[in-house]
Parts: structure tokens; C-alpha cells; sequence
């Protein structure tokens, strides 16, 4: 893994982790408690309603008398607390940054794939972490999560890919033949058939002089 790919993971993570806040946030003030809320949808409507009322009735008891009515400041503390717990109890204990960081490593072009991989390996560690606590409350608590996880998950993977370039193909380089040109298309000379096996001797200068003058 080079240090860009490190880098895009940690912000992959963050974005991650913000969406993993919201969500708690939102199962903890939408997720109805009673279990008549989950007969049928409009039941399941009913029991939205009831939880968001009596969570934004709890929430303003708590402004009102310990942060002098400044709501800021509880969604602040609720944000931040909501952060501690995933960044504890799942990323930590879960081992889910180790799984996600490996995956990464290990697949570097599949960001999406390694990072849901990765999420259920947290996932099934956490259930048996607290295989003891089951009950509905408890069960219903774990779809979400798994749900509302994974999405946080496939969300920040599929926008940390739009900053991955894929890697080239390696392949084989070809060579062009030689161009053919005029010199290369003219035929070869002929040469004779029968060619005499020792050449012709032929008297030099001087040996012709003297049969000259002999003469």
C-alpha cells in the first residue's frame, strides 16, 4: 500500500465514521422500543412516532436543566458521545480498522468489496463479544447495526474509489516488421549455372614481354 492509498483510507474512515454517527442517532431516536410496533408497517409508523416523541421530550429535559436551554450543546454531546461508542466499542473492539486496513492491502482496486468484507468480520466479532445479551431489544439493535452499517461502509468505499486510478495492463510489447522499400523488393541477380572450378590462368606483364622478345 503506498501513502496516497493510506491516505484515502484514513479519509475514507472519517467520512465513515460521521455516517456511522448519524445513524446511531437516528436508531436511537427513530427505532421504535415495543415489540406490537413491528406487526405492520403503520404499527411500525406508530412506534417511530412514540420514540421521537418521548426522545425530543427526554432530550429537552436534559437541555432545560443542565445546559441553560442551549440545544447546540446537547447535539453536540450526543454527536460526540455517539462517536466515542462506535470508535470504541466497533472500530476498537469490533477490529474492524485492522480487518478494513488488511482488506485494503491486501486488495488495493476493490475498496468496496475489501470494506464490506471487512465489516462483516467486525460484525460477527461483536456478536460474539455479546452473544450473552439476547433479546429483542438487543436483536433488533443488531439489524440496524448491520444494515445501517453497511451502508455507512459501502458509502465512504464508494467515494474513496473515484480518487483510485486502476492500474494499467501489463502487456507484451509487439514489433513492427521491417518496412519492405525498393531495395528489399528487387530480386537477386542470377548468378551462372556452372561456374568453372579454378579460374583461367592468364600470363602477367612481364611473362608476356618475355615471350615477346623470345619470339
Amino acid at each position: 500500500m503506498t501513502f496516497r492509498r493510506f491516505i484515502l483510507w484514513l479519509g475514507e474512515r472519517l467520512i465513515e465514521w460521521q455516517l456511522a454517527i448519524a445513524l446511531l442517532l437516528a436508531v436511537k431516536f427513530l427505532l421504535p422500543v415495543s415489540s406490537s410496533s413491528y406487526v405492520d408497517f403503520p404499527a411500525f409508523m406508530a412506534g417511530m412516532r412514540e420514540t421521537l416523541g418521548n426522545s425530543l421530550a427526554d432530550a429537552a429535559f436534559m437541555t432545560q436543566n443542565f445546559m441553560s436551554g442551549d440545544w447546540g450543546l446537547y447535539w453536540a454531546n450526543a454527536w460526540r458521545a455517539a462517536g466515542w461508542i462506535i470508535g470504541l466499542h466497533i472500530y476498537l473492539q469490533g477490529l474492524y480498522l485492522f480487518t478494513s486496513l488488511l482488506a485494503r492491502r491486501i486488495a488495493p482496486d476493490y475498496p468496496v468489496r475489501g470494506s464490506l468484507i471487512a465489516w462483516l468480520v467486525s460484525f460477527m466479532v461483536l456478536c460474539g463479544l455479546y452473544y450473552e445479551y439476547r433479546d429483542p431489544g438487543s436483536l433488533r439493535l443488531a439489524l440496524c447495526l448491520l444494515t445501517g452499517g453497511g451502508l455507512a461502509v459501502t458509502a465512504s468505499a464508494a467515494f474513496g474509489s473515484l480518487f483510485i486510478t486502476p492500474a494499467q495492463p501489463v502487456t507484451r510489447r509487439t514489433y513492427s516488421p521491417l518496412p519492405r522499400g525498393p531495395v528489399f523488393d528487387e530480386a537477386s541477380p542470377e548468378l551462372p549455372v556452372e561456374l568453372p572450378a579454378v579460374a583461367e590462368a592468364v600470363p602477367s606483364v612481364f611473362r608476356r614481354e618475355r615471350l615477346y622478345f623470345s619470339d
